[in-house]
């Protein structure tokens, strides 16, 4: 079983555990709130990515009661949750590296945190990914875990118990050139440290990027 299978495997297995450690996702609020400032559109269509159990959705939908939203996620477990409490929203079993299947266009993607769980060559790829599908002068949201690619393994957390998910890190220049690349204008960027439960400091990193 690949890396990334596994790590869907164990968000699967363990979506109550992560729905009850992480709803509260107060920390990242203000980069939330500036992603949408940057959506000038009375009723936009929102591709987010990765949503688990629909923590980041439920801000989305306070702070943009108008926007059409559609959720996606591979643990079944975690859009089980995200409907039961969230049940006016478009949540959908999806692989993020499928989103070109889709043929709706967005005005802004909301990507938190799935990229720990993609290699480089699939994190760009999504960003690419991202950018055929918003529209002009969509607004991409990024966040991930900031490092040297030869950090990753598979890593203990908090709601997992004994079971290790594998973990990806990405550099912040990797990240700038690709957004580059896509022709995203980088308007928001953000280090923030995060610290785990075993006493580590991991820094994230949070970009927000306007399509040109």
């Amino acid at each position: 079983m690949k890396n990334f299978e596994i790590s869907v495997k164990r968000f699967d297995e363990f979506a109550a555990e992560y729905a009850e450690r992480f709803m509260d996702v107060d920390s990242y609020s203000d980069s939330i709130e500036k992603f949408c400032t940057q959506i000038n559109i009375k009723q936009p269509k929102i591709l987010e990515l990765g949503c688990g159990p629909g923590n980041i959705t439920r801000l989305l939908q306070v702070r943009l009661p108008e926007a059409r939203i559609t959720a996606i996620d591979l643990a079944p477990k975690m859009i089980e949750i995200a409907r039961k409490q969230l049940p006016g929203i478009d949540f959908r079993v999806m692989d993020v590296r499928d989103i070109s299947s889709i043929p709706d266009k967005f005005d802004a993607v909301m990507c938190s945190f799935c990229l720990p769980f993609l290699s480089k060559e699939d994190a760009d790829k999504l960003i690419a990914d991202c950018a055929e599908k918003l529209s002009s002068v969509g607004v991409l949201y990024i966040s991930t875990m900031e490092g040297n690619e030869t950090k990753a393994g598979f890593e203990a957390t908090s709601f997992s118990g004994n079971s290790e998910i594998y973990f990806n890190y990405h550099s912040r220049p990797n990240l700038e050139n690709s957004f580059a690349e896509c022709g995203f204008e980088i308007r928001h960027l953000k280090l923030q440290d995060y610290l785990e439960t075993d006493g580590r400091i991991t820094t994230d990193i949070i970009l927000i990027g306007i399509k040109a």
